[in-house]
């Protein structure tokens, strides 16, 4: 039995021993190793990598812990480092379509010892051309009034952060650069050209600040293309995609009424009679017309900036639902107007609008823009507020404006309670037909600026009260001429 644990002692001893030499003959002496994932990338030709490689790596050390890693491209200049991968986007010089990069990582350990011998790899690339082009579905159409609204995309085969630039021009005028990352863009032509070409200013997005560049080349009442292009970071030129031919209309010099219809063209005709009674000059943006055709494809940015072009604002507009082919929304166009207007009243401008309320719409988003705060309806199943042909909307605040007469019996009212900043301004004579209870029979209301109207909204359509000629043209007179500074 002693025997044994002698011959036990002796043997746990010397392993004990080794392995104390042992420690102490590698620490201190041994540096880290490393090795790439790839050890050769044999790729010639068409076949070589694109500028935008992920390379990864690895290290070991026998007598502690690799703690980071050096990465070099000419085993001068160390970028440090402590991950084990890396995306990393080459530059191909200008002019060329191919080079090799040569890469090295070299491992350090817990003791601050560096790997010798770097792992070392030849990366073999070539450079893919950029693309740029337009969404023609979300272009200005055939006709573009004051501002022409684009949505563009570029990409790059080597990876978008190979793109270095993205450019557009106008007809024959100049390229220029652009963010190439505002997809939506916006031109602005200087609305005093009647004719001719114009310096466009460029706007990002939904900004109404342009941005610090212009484009040449436009051309004022007269046919036009856009065109775009990239351009990568070796230098190549993407193909240049050209948008549709859109006729731009601008601005008519002076005037300061923008008239926005929102109604077919029979309606819009009897419109224009009453402003034109007026002698009111104004530029018209007709969105009701041929069921929709022309709706916006943007009201921020493109309705906002056209409005922005002018002082006061008339808006008869339907209770219809309009499509918005760009975000999908349908939905009547006071809704869509109301950033328009809030933005529109923020910077001066002074609007007269009349719509038509119906007993299901939802005005939660455009109570706290228009001088309203709610609809007024009947809590009694089927009744309902009518307007006979021998009653009248009858004005609350001056006296002096005439009273408005339907043309025939106007059915469903629903009238409306202005909003606490607001100012009662018709009522209506209504007829309560079985048990109709609604608690107002108010169908306008105003605010003011500087002790002036400024704003002016009817929940009826005002073409419907025209029984007496010149009524309705006296009331829109007397607004633009007398109220709005």
């Amino acid at each position: 039995m002693r025997h044994i644990y002698t011959i036990l002692s002796v043997a746990l001893f010397s392993i004990m021993l080794f392995s104390a030499c042992r420690k102490g003959e590698i620490t201190g002496q041994s540096a880290p190793e490393t090795q790439l994932s790839f050890e050769a990338i044999n790729l010639s030709g068409p076949n070589r990598l694109n500028s935008s490689v992920k390379l990864s790596w690895f290290g070991t050390d026998l007598d502690g812990y690799v703690v980071a890693y050096e990465f070099s491209l000419d085993e001068v200049n160390w970028v440090f480092t402590t991950q084990q991968d890396s995306t990393f986007v080459f530059d191909i010089p200008a002019g060329q379509d191919s080079v090799d990069i040569n890469f090295y990582v070299r491992a350090i350990d817990n003791d601050g010892l560096t790997d010798q011998t770097p792992a070392y790899l030849r990366v073999p690339l070539i450079n893919t051309p950029p693309s740029a082009a337009f969404l023609d579905d979300r272009g200005p159409g055939d006709t573009a009034f004051i501002a022409a609204t684009f949505f563009w995309n570029a990409s790059d085969p080597d990876g978008n952060e190979s793109l270095k630039d993205v450019q557009i021009k106008v007809n024959n005028g100049d390229w220029q650069s652009i963010d190439r990352n505002q997809n939506l863009i916006t031109l602005l032509p200087d609305t005093s050209i009647t004719t001719g070409e114009a310096l466009s200013q460029i706007y990002y997005g939904t900004s109404t600040a342009a941005a610090p560049i212009n484009l040449s080349g436009l051309r004022v009442n007269d046919s036009n293309r856009l065109y775009v292009r990239s351009i990568d970071i070796a230098d190549a030129i993407s193909l240049v995609d050209t948008s549709e031919v859109f006729y731009f209309r601008g601005k008519t010099p002076g005037v300061k009424t923008l008239w926005f219809s929102g109604h077919g063209e029979s309606t819009t005709a009897e419109y224009k009679g009453y402003l034109n009674a007026t002698s009111i000059s104004y530029d018209l943006l007709n969105v009701g017309a041929q069921q929709g055709a022309n709706m916006p494809k943007y009201f921020d940015p493109t309705v906002q900036l056209i409005f922005l072009q002018y002082k006061n604002a008339f808006l008869n507009l339907s209770a219809t639902n309009y499509r918005n082919t760009v975000t999908g929304d349908e939905k009547p166009l006071i809704d869509y107007l109301a950033p328009v207007i809030q933005r529109f009243t923020d910077a001066g401008g002074n609007y007269f609008l009349t719509t038509l309320f119906t007993t299901t719409q939802d005005i939660s988003e455009i109570r706290s823009v228009y001088p309203i705060d709610a609809t007024v309806l009947s809590t009694i199943p089927s009744s309902q507020a009518r307007i006979v042909t021998d009653s009248a909307l009858v004005p609350l605040v001056n006296p002096t404006l005439p009273s408005l007469n339907p043309t025939s019996v106007e059915f469903g009212v629903v009238p409306m309670i202005a909003s606490a900043d607001a100012q009662n301004f018709y009522r209506a004579q209504i007829t309560r037909f079985r048990g109709w209870n609604g608690s107002s029979d108010v169908v306008a209301a105003v605010r003011r600026r500087n002790s002036k109207i400024s704003q002016v909204f009817f929940c009826l359509e005002l073409h419907r009260f025209d029984k007496n000629a010149g009524e309705v043209e006296a009331l829109i007179g007397d607004i633009f001429n007398n109220e709005f500074q």
